[in-house]
């Protein structure tokens, strides 16, 4: 869940003079110029020193909370804001940045209480409104975040409008999602990484891949510090048979992540599926030698080592995959493909039927069947199979390499869960 932080820095030029002690009254308004400025590193010894002259000061305790929730050093930055509210219980920006700092960290429960205490103080409070909102959505309370979020105080918020549409599409309702998503994004002037992945994913639900693509482009050129983003572009580009386009997404994903073995597994991916099994092979030797018994890591290299004329290594990698994961439909297909060009018929039957009973839509392995069954003279089990053939690859000439693509993707790690 992403709650809008209330940046006290900014409470803090609204104070009448004698509400700041002396010493402070000089430091902590420069610091709030330098955080303005994104001066951050420089703010904060200014505020220290303003504590180090008054520890009773609400004010530079909230400051500090700020920067230190900045820095990403949440306890110490909890520390400070609860030290800011024993001085002064009702301060607005020290609860509000306490309450976005709980629900962050999984304690929607007490930021949902304080979001309520600031409005009570100050019934209308905007931005605590958007976070009373926030906090209820992140506690899957949704009758009750719509209601807030559809108020007149939290009217014209992006962060409203966005979740808003995560209701809409949690019930089913794509086209209101959407609208609230490129009104999210209006507002923002297009610059709204979690609305433009929102959209993409909801036009790669439908299959309208182009479009997918572009706001997967927006998203990820937006935050590229989400996996997720990196590997959902990439995947969309692969639908669109763009593999190289995609293997520079996924490289550039390596290249940031490069302790993420998911990152070089999808270079892998889009290695193999331009042809580059060399390229394809490091990539997931790489995956594994940072996941080891990654299953769909080892099924794949096992593949691409047999497609390299290493059959009996393909084989022992591939048994490997299945034996970790019977269920896993890729490593016992591409065993029985692999066993099938051996001609070892009596061992590639059962492997194969295994595969057909995990997806029993696929066409391939029913291809695979027939040719085992008109090899060993089995012509009434050969129809069979070539009928079920020929009536799912007429199904699937269109989904089907879809569908091993979408296999292949992440789930989305990237916004709240639904």
């Amino acid at each position: 869940m992403k709650v809008v932080v209330v940046a006290a820095a900014a409470c803090l030029l609204a104070l009448a003079p004698e509400t700041v002690a002396q010493g402070a009254a000089e430091l902590l308004p420069r610091a709030v110029e330098l955080l303005r400025a994104g001066k951050r590193e420089e703010a904060e010894p200014l505020v220290r020193r303003a504590l180090a002259a008054e520890p009773g000061n609400a004010d530079a305790h909230a400051l500090l909370g700020l920067i230190l929730d900045q820095r990403g050093l949440v306890r110490e930055a909890e520390s400070q804001y609860r030290a800011a509210l024993r001085v002064m219980p009702r301060a607005v920006a020290a609860r509000a940045n306490l309450g976005a700092l709980l629900a962050r960290t999984g304690r929607g429960a007490e930021a949902v209480a304080l979001f309520r205490s600031i409005l009570k103080d100050a019934p209308g409070h905007p931005q605590a409104t958007v976070n009373l909102g926030l906090g209820l959505y992140g506690l899957r309370r949704y009758e009750e975040a719509e209601a807030v979020l559809k108020s007149p105080a939290a009217a014209g918020s992006p962060e409203a409008l966005y979740h808003l549409g995560l209701i809409e599409a949690a019930r089913g309702r794509s086209e209101e999602a959407a609208q609230f998503w490129l009104r999210a994004l209006e507002l923002r002037g297009g610059v709204y990484a979690e609305a433009n992945f929102a959209l993409a994913e909801e036009l790669r639900r439908q299959r309208r891949y182009e479009g997918a693509a572009e706001f997967y482009e927006r998203a990820l050129s937006q935050d590229s510090s989400r996996p997720a983003h990196h590997f959902r572009a990439g995947g969309v580009l692969m639908l669109l048979q763009r593999y190289d386009a995609a293997l520079e997404v996924f490289r550039g994903a390596a290249g940031r992540f490069p302790r993420l073995a998911e990152a070089h597994y999808f270079v892998g991916i889009a290695a193999r599926g331009r042809g580059d099994f060399g390229a394809a092979e490091a990539a997931f030797r790489k995956s594994l030698e940072l996941k080891p018994g990654n299953v769909d890591a080892l099924a794949q290299l096992g593949s691409v080592v047999a497609e390299r004329g290493r059959a009996e290594e393909g084989e022992r990698l591939l048994r490997q995959a299945r034996a970790l994961d019977p269920r896993h439909f890729y490593a016992g297909y591409d065993l029985g493909r692999l066993l099938v060009r051996a001609r070892r018929y009596s061992e590639a039957v059962p492997v194969l039927l295994d595969a057909s009973k995990i997806r029993a839509r696929e066409p391939g392995v029913h291809y695979q069947l027939f040719l085992v069954y008109t090899r060993t003279n089995r012509a009434e089990d050969a129809a069979r199979e070539l009928k079920l053939f020929k009536e799912l690859d007429e199904a699937r000439k269109k989904g089907g390499r879809e569908e091993q693509v979408e296999d292949a993707l992440p789930s989305n790690d990237s916004g709240p869960p639904l």
